[in-house]
């Protein structure tokens, strides 16, 4: 029964795919170049996307530098249920859909050891759209949901001399998020749980702070090593719920679900991001090939929990999640077929953060592998680098401990496209 009555736990479910930002929310997709290479890219750092990769890369790049591009990620997710709930048998999907995740820099030389820039990316996002949301069995948790972060970074970077370099810069972040869902309670006639209103959720954040910084060291002319890092962040998120009744067949029902239902109010919680660090190291001692490796780590844990503050303070809740830090592992080749083209490809392993329990249909999430390959072009002045890039995921299981009582096994699959064009004049 706790799934679905209690317009509490209604209305705080609503704000849980804002902070659910595991693996399958978390866009590393910054730059064509270093996509095209699984993203191993915190010691290579070379073009202006190193303002998010590795701040202190840019302290290299001459004159003025423009980069700007962005990538279509195609994902979807099957849903097979289990008993008690939604049942054997039970098989639910999205379908395909396409987000448009887009960044775009702009560096200076100022000095003869200093650089100055600017970023935009999407660090997080994404969203999940069940088919036929009117009879998804899972359509009292969520059935469409969207979550937009908007990531503006100034950075400054000094190269001290031959072999080292530092770069830091602000981070300033805009969200926005959008969610729907379903109300249900029990049918005193007992033919089950009716459909007896929907709520939507529109809410976005304050400009938030945090920053990012990095290091890069080249010992040599064969070897490049780099440390990266992007600090947590606490996102303050405000919002408005907007409840609608719906007409169950039942009047006697509908009257006495009038008398308690919500009225439209505001809500807010306290997003705790995570903090990431990235090491990587980039080896040019063979000839025309570059070899990357990255580890990058993720400060999930910090995640443990939620607290929901409504208009109506009776109604404030806090709602456990439990996430663990993870990795990922990144690697890249490039080989220089000459002076004008680059051939790429990279391999990826990202972790999820995500336990079981908090698995739902706002994000069922999973490791996964990823296969990646780009090409880039320089003609002048002008560099076009382009990467697709597959995903390749496994079933994992709710393991009958949803804490939304909804359990089943999730499949997610996907694919990356991604085009930046580059300008250095």
């Amino acid at each position: 029964m706790r799934r679905r009555t209690g317009w509490m736990a209604v209305a705080c479910a609503l704000l849980v795919p804002t902070m659910a930002l595991g693996a399958g929310f978390s866009i590393w997709e910054a730059g064509g170049k270093a996509l095209g290479m699984g993203g191993a890219f915190t010691a290579q750092a070379d073009d202006p996307s190193a303002i998010f990769f590795n701040t202190a890369g840019i302290a290299d790049l001459d004159g003025t530098s423009a980069y700007f591009g962005t990538s279509l990620i195609f994902t979807g997710t099957k849903f097979s249920g289990v008993d008690p709930y939604p049942g054997f048998g039970v098989q639910e999907e999205t379908g395909t859909m396409v987000f448009p995740p887009s960044n775009a820099y702009l560096t200076r030389r100022v000095h003869d050891r200093v650089v100055v820039g600017l970023g935009f990316y999407n660090a997080f996002g994404l969203g999940q759209e069940w088919d036929n949301p009117s009879r998804f069995t899972g359509r009292h948790v969520s059935h469409d949901v969207f979550l937009g972060t908007f990531w503006f970074n100034p950075a400054v970077a000094v190269r001290f001399n031959d072999y080292v370099s530092i770069g830091a810069g602000p981070t300033l972040v805009y969200s926005t998020v959008n969610l729907k869902r379903y109300l249900q309670q029990w049918d005193p006639n007992g033919s089950g749980y009716l459909d007896v209103g929907r709520v939507e959720l529109d809410g976005n954040s304050s400009v938030d702070f945090g920053f990012n910084g990095g290091i890069l060291v080249t010992p040599d002319d064969d070897w490049r090593i780099g440390v990266a890092f992007h600090s947590q962040l606490d996102a303050e998120i405000t919002g408005t719920a907007d409840f609608t009744q719906l007409a169950s067949g039942n009047p006697a029902l509908d009257a006495v679900v009038a008398a308690q239902f919500p009225k439209d109010q505001g809500v807010a919680t306290t997003v705790k991001l995570p903090w990431i660090v990235s090491t990587g190291i980039a080896y040019d001692g063979i000839d025309r090939v570059r070899l990357t490796a990255d580890l990058n780590v993720f400060g999930w844990s910090r995640f443990d929990s939620l607290a929901f503050d409504f208009d109506d303070a009776s109604l404030r809740t806090v709602r456990p999640q439990n996430y663990e830090n993870s990795i990922q592992i990144r690697t890249g080749f490039s080989y220089a077929v000459d002076d004008d083209l680059d051939l790429r490809l990279g391999y990826y392993w990202d972790e999820t953060p995500q336990p079981v329990s908090a698995m739902s249909p706002l994000l069922g999430d999973a490791s996964r592998h990823a296969v990646s390959a780009g090409i880039g072009v320089r003609r002048g002045d002008w560099t076009i680098d382009a990467f697709g890039l597959v995903l390749i995921t496994s079933e994992r299981s709710t393991e009958g401990k949803s804490n939304d009582d909804f359990n089943g096994t999730y499949r997610a699959y996907g694919s990356i496209l991604g085009l930046n064009l580059g300008l250095a004049f």
